[in-house]
């Protein structure tokens, strides 16, 4: 038999014990779910091993057959009050089924491109080797970001939309670093340097107790974007050479 054809079977199955089920059951199904909250409220104070909780409520909604109602949550795992609740409540998932969210699968394209001009100021004619200059397009968006060969260990993205940039505040520049990294401890070492790499000004936030360095540049005379380089503390001095010469490549 093959896997589709079990799968038929065994959801026939699944059906049939269903209405099996419900056929079954002394009164209407949707008392169970009231019943079910009765008891979640009412067992705060305990249940003394009796179902007199549950005969409360089924007087409280004029229950007519309460023995018969009792017999069978006693032959389903029900014989007090908290079995009741601990054991019979589950028989009536499919009263509430999950929810199923409907996932929008994004589709997102990767192409190597060699320059870039862009509508906010930033051009670059050619993308000096080591670079690699990547476009990345999905649904709503297009972003760029520049990787020294194959190695996604330094990168560095171009942004257009970021906040102030509050150059001599470092407070903004440590609490960046923690957001991003999610490192929040160990930070008595964390500094922020600032350094000059030919017309650009740039941040450098480090920890010596952690990998992760970030890196902000910007260019004071056209500050509608900025890079952000992210790399690591064993290789961050190597690749800030590599960022200076993708810097002069910059128009």
């Amino acid at each position: 038999m093959d896997k589709k054809k079990r799968k038929e079977l065994s959801n026939q199955l699944e059906k049939e014990e269903l209405i099996e089920f419900r056929q079954s059951l002394p009164i209407n199904e949707n008392i169970f779910p009231k019943l079910f909250d009765f008891l979640d409220d009412e067992l705060e104070h305990g249940c003394d091993h009796s179902s007199v909780i549950t005969k409360t409520f089924l007087q409280k909604n004029g229950v007519s057959n309460i023995a018969e109602v009792i017999e069978w949550l006693s032959e389903n795992g029900g014989y007090c009050d908290c079995e009741i609740l601990a054991n019979v409540e589950d028989l009536f998932d499919y009263l509430n089924p999950p929810k199923i969210n409907s996932i929008v699968k994004i589709e997102i394209h990767k192409q190597k491109i060699n320059s870039l001009k862009t509508d906010f100021g930033f051009h670059i004619e050619k993308v000096p080797s080591p670079w690699n200059l990547i476009e990345i397009t999905s649904t709503n968006s297009k972003e760029y970001q520049f990787q020294i060969g194959k190695n996604n260990n330094c990168t560095v993205s171009l942004q257009s939309h970021f906040s102030s940039f509050q150059y001599d505040n470092d407070e903004q520049w440590r609490n960046l670093w923690i957001n991003e990294t999610e490192l929040n401890y160990n930070l008595e070492d964390l500094v922020i340097e600032r350094i000059q790499l030919g017309s650009y000004s740039a941040i450098v936030a480090k920890n010596r107790n952690w990998t992760p360095v970030k890196i902000w540049c910007i260019n004071k005379d056209n500050p509608q974007w900025l890079l952000k380089m992210n790399t690591e503390l064993s290789r961050h001095k190597g690749d800030i050479k590599e960022f200076e010469k993708l810097l002069n490549s910059i128009v």
